[in-house]
């Protein structure tokens, strides 16, 4: 199946139209699942940046509108995507203009390479405040998208506040079993919440921080204009 069920909470689906990724990056989880792939693909087992744009096949206009994450096997900005796939993939999210395609990066100062559909959200992840320089790498991409942190795994506590125009926080613990994983403190997450608070923003808290109160909020403001334009084209 092209558009995966996703144990993601945020997100409706995942799509993969590229897999893969040079970087190495600390506690990826995607490197791991490619090493399961040798049977399906190499390129996938090995991990190395490579297009699957058939899967752009699963994305209709007629589906119903659903939150797409589009790049859990990848980093949209690593070094190895090459243009012309992303081209593509970006051609087919305008065309699909009724879901919402959320994309994440580690390297968000080069997202502005691109002009993307109102209905794509850009983000970037941080897990230490070594990380902080990517929130302003963010705020300087294409003003017209949603902008979106993902603070996770929270390694430590996050001294910095966040501020619009961040449209949407999400916090998660540290998954697996390695010896050393990082259990976050209370505090951490409750002053990320009093952030959010103070600042307006959503915040979702994961399941895996196992947080007495649901919290898990949506930039309402933007689902409803997606909404709104559904309806005018009826």
């Amino acid at each position: 199946m092209v558009l995966n069920w996703s144990g993601i909470e945020w997100c409706d689906r995942t799509l993969n139209p590229v897999v893969g990724c040079p970087h190495g990056c600390d506690f990826c989880y995607a490197r791991k699942y490619g090493k399961r792939q040798r049977h399906r693909c190499i390129l996938c087992y090995l991990f190395e940046p490579h297009p699957h744009l058939e899967r752009l096949n699963g994305l209709k206009p007629t589906q119903k509108p659903m939150k797409i994450f589009m790049d859990s096997m990848w980093d949209w900005n690593s070094d190895g995507v090459e243009r012309e796939w992303l081209l593509r993939i970006i051609e087919k999210m305008e065309e699909c203009s009724q879901h919402t395609f959320q994309i994440l990066s580690k390297r968000p100062d080069r997202y502005s390479r691109f002009l993307y559909p109102e209905n794509v959200w850009l983000g970037t992840s941080i897990s230490t405040n070594n990380d902080i320089y990517r929130i302003n790498d963010l705020l300087k991409a294409n003003s017209g998208n949603l902008k979106f942190l993902s603070i996770e795994p929270i390694h430590e506590r996050i001294n910095f506040r966040i501020s619009r125009p961040i449209d949407w926080i999400i916090v998660g613990a540290e998954t697996g079993n390695r010896k050393g994983r990082i259990i976050p403190e209370r505090e951490w997450i409750s002053e990320i919440i009093k952030n959010s608070r103070l600042e307006n923003i959503p915040v979702f808290i994961k399941d895996n921080l196992h947080w007495e109160k649901n919290i898990r909020e949506f930039p309402k403001f933007r689902m409803e204009d997606t909404n709104e334009k559904l309806r005018n084209k009826r």
